[in-house]
């Protein structure tokens, strides 16, 4: 990929929290304009942990390796002034708790209006309203309901995408928007996110999710890309073990039980020999020492191409 051509270059990244906990090990990703990429994985893989570095909110004292760059500039090692006016003109970000992400002491409107102004926009609250109808939301209801604790949880996601999307940034990043919301919703959200966004980063458990939107898929496991390339071809032929355990524990039906995954991640404070998931994978061999990061499946013995 050229480099014009990259929204998002991820390389190297490496993420160590205060307390020695390791949660991102030598991350190299890239989002191309245009584009969605889903990043897929259990709980602790690293999911958000890489959301948040990309935009620069991670917690004091955490120890930041590699480069993150946004179109052409450096987010790692820039100062806070900097990564302010990054996140006010470069990202849009959607959060995975509505109801924890906005002020239950502003109406809704002022979060849409207040992310317009953050964006160096003005919108009022007739453009706002319409903002949010295309999403979906019926404007006699935003009307009556002003307050975020009146709103459904799959309102209010619509109006933090609102939120995310107002000023058009080049990049949208989503943590796990649909986690709480029934298909028909989650569905909705997600049209919602690929319409509205310039390139998108979708964080999510949901493998369903993932195939419905991205063109291109990123599988963490244990702070490192263990698969990556093209949804559909990932999806429908995993080659790398622990990609293939996460299909088969995602439910399909009567006929197809889910098979759960065995096992626990390693300790993230620790830095296991060779590859992190070798305790919990059937194909583990003596030779399963780890694989370059650039490797698109990061494994000795991943399945053959085509099954």
């Amino acid at each position: 990929m050229n480099a014009e051509d990259s929204v998002l270059t991820i390389r190297g990244l490496t993420v160590t929290y205060p307390d020695g906990s390791r949660a991102l090990r030598g991350v190299d990703l890239d989002v191309r304009a245009g584009s969605c990429l889903a990043v897929l994985g259990e709980s602790g893989c690293g999911k958000s942990t890489l959301l948040a570095a990309v935009l620069g909110l991670l917690p004091r004292h955490t120890r930041v390796a590699g480069s993150v760059r946004i179109g052409d500039a450096e987010q790692v090692g820039s100062s806070e002034r900097a990564l302010r006016q990054m996140r006010r003109t470069r990202l849009g970000f959607v959060p995975q708790d509505p109801f924890a992400a906005v002020d239950p002491l502003r109406p809704v409107l002022h979060h849409v209006r207040f992310a317009a102004r953050a964006g160096r926009r003005r919108i009022d609250a007739v453009a706002a309203t319409a903002r949010l109808a295309e999403l979906g939301v019926d404007p006699d209801v935003i009307a009556a309901r002003r307050w975020p604790h009146q709103w459904s949880g799959g309102m209010l996601q619509r109006a933090c995408i609102a939120a995310a999307t107002v000023a058009n940034p080049p990049l949208l990043l989503a943590d796990e928007p649909t986690s709480a919301l029934d298909p028909d919703a989650a569905a909705s959200i997600l049209r919602a996110l690929r319409t509205r966004s310039g390139s998108l980063v979708l964080v999510t458990h949901d493998l369903h999710a993932a195939a419905q939107v991205a063109d291109e898929v990123a599988v963490l496991y244990a702070g490192h890309v263990v698969e990556r390339g093209p949804a559909a071809q990932v999806l429908s032929a995993p080659r790398h073990p622990y990609t293939v355990a996460l299909l088969a524990a995602t439910p399909r039906g009567a006929e197809t039980p889910p098979r759960a995954l065995p096992g626990a991640p390693p300790d993230p404070r620790t830095d296991p020999p060779g590859c992190a998931f070798r305790s919990r994978c059937p194909r583990a061999q003596d030779d399963c020492t780890l694989p370059p990061p650039a490797a698109a499946v990061a494994c000795h013995h991943p399945e053959p191409p085509h099954r």
